[in-house]
């Protein structure tokens, strides 16, 4: 390129040189040469160095590229253990190497787990018989030629929530404020939830559901619709790990009796009946019997399926009297009293 800048340089057509001197036009030669020479070097140099910086720049494409491209990776199941279990922890590099495992920044214990090199591009770490401290940061790290990386994976360590004696079943008098207990451990902390109807119970203040600080579910004058199924859900605090159990709720209820007539008068006739109507309430649903006049026919006398309806056909005077409906249940006993006055022409 030299040579060939410094001809192309000096070609200057001497037609159109001004009418100078011949010592004027080799002096103006000399220059002409002299600047000719630098260009050519400059533009030496200018190449030279953008080569150099084009090297340069691909030596760290190449360096970034190996960082980008080497890989290390931690391969396991579950990262929530349960306390007793037993949990794999590979780790995989895409080149050969060194290995070694650390817990928490500290080496393993090699007494109570198992660290073992498979290969020269990966490594094992068997947690046996896990226990609560555990829990942690694992690190495997990797060394070569290259230099050293790390890769962490977090462990969480649980002891199953357990519900212990927690009752399952709970009986309650209507009106009364009560209390349903969730008894429940487990490790770490454990939270309490409350559901009913696959709706969560928030103790807003509203209505008469109240959670305590024991986590005990409080229901104030409780009522036949309370009654039900409840389900209180232990969760490991801030973990996707959680158990649940159902609490079946009655409400019990004395029984109470009502007869829509005090007294009621017919006569007497083959064509004459009398129906008494024993209107009960009660949980559990209360046995009925009743207590007739003592010259009452029976034969003439016929019950509904539940007994809570009498009814006299073909009335006579032998009818007539006190006929006493009593409701009773295991909570306790009522009655209502009906007279039946019986005229004959």
């Amino acid at each position: 390129m030299g040579l060939s800048a410094l001809n192309i340089c000096m070609t200057v057509p001497y037609s159109t040189v001004p009418p100078w001197t011949f010592e004027d036009l080799g002096l103006l030669e000399e220059k002409q040469k002299t600047r000719c020479l630098l260009d050519s070097k400059r533009g030496a140099l200018e190449e030279m160095t953008a080569s150099m910086m084009m090297l340069r720049l691909c030596g760290l494409l190449l360096i970034c590229s190996s960082l980008i491209d080497s890989k290390l990776d931690i391969i396991s199941g579950d990262p929530d253990i349960q306390v007793g279990q037993e949990t794999l922890l590979l780790c995989k590099a895409d080149s050969e190497g060194d290995f070694s495992w650390l817990k928490d920044d500290e080496e393993i214990d090699e007494d109570r787990h198992v660290v073992e090199k498979i290969d020269e591009s990966s490594s094992k770490l068997i947690l046996k018989n896990v226990e609560l401290d555990d829990a942690g940061n694992y690190t495997c790290v990797f060394e070569n030629d290259q230099g050293q990386r790390k890769i962490t994976y977090q462990i969480y360590v649980y002891q199953t929530p357990d519900f212990g004696d927690t009752s399952v079943y709970h009986e309650f008098l209507v009106n009364q404020t009560v209390e349903i207990p969730c008894e429940v451990s487990g490790q770490p902390a454990v939270e309490i939830l409350w559901f009913r109807n696959d709706s969560i119970i928030n103790d807003d203040g509203r209505g008469n559901l109240r959670i305590l600080s024991d986590k005990s579910l409080q229901i104030s004058g409780i009522q036949q619709e309370d009654s039900g199924t409840y389900t209180c859900v232990s969760r490991i605090k801030g973990r996707p790990t959680e158990r649940e159990l159902q609490i079946s709720v009655d409400v019990n209820e004395p029984p109470t009796v009502l007869i829509d007539q005090d007294t009621k008068r017919v006569l007497a006739g083959p064509d004459t009946t009398v129906s008494i109507t024993c209107r009960v309430k009660g949980v559990p649903r209360p046995n009925i019997s009743w207590t007739l006049p003592s010259t009452s026919d029976e034969s003439r006398h016929k019950y509904s399926s539940d007994k809570s309806e009498l009814t006299i056909s073909a009335v006579t005077r032998r009818d007539f009297g006190k006929y006493v409906c009593k409701a009773t249940n295991k909570i306790g006993e009522d009655s209502d009293t009906f007279t039946l006055d019986v005229s004959v022409f």
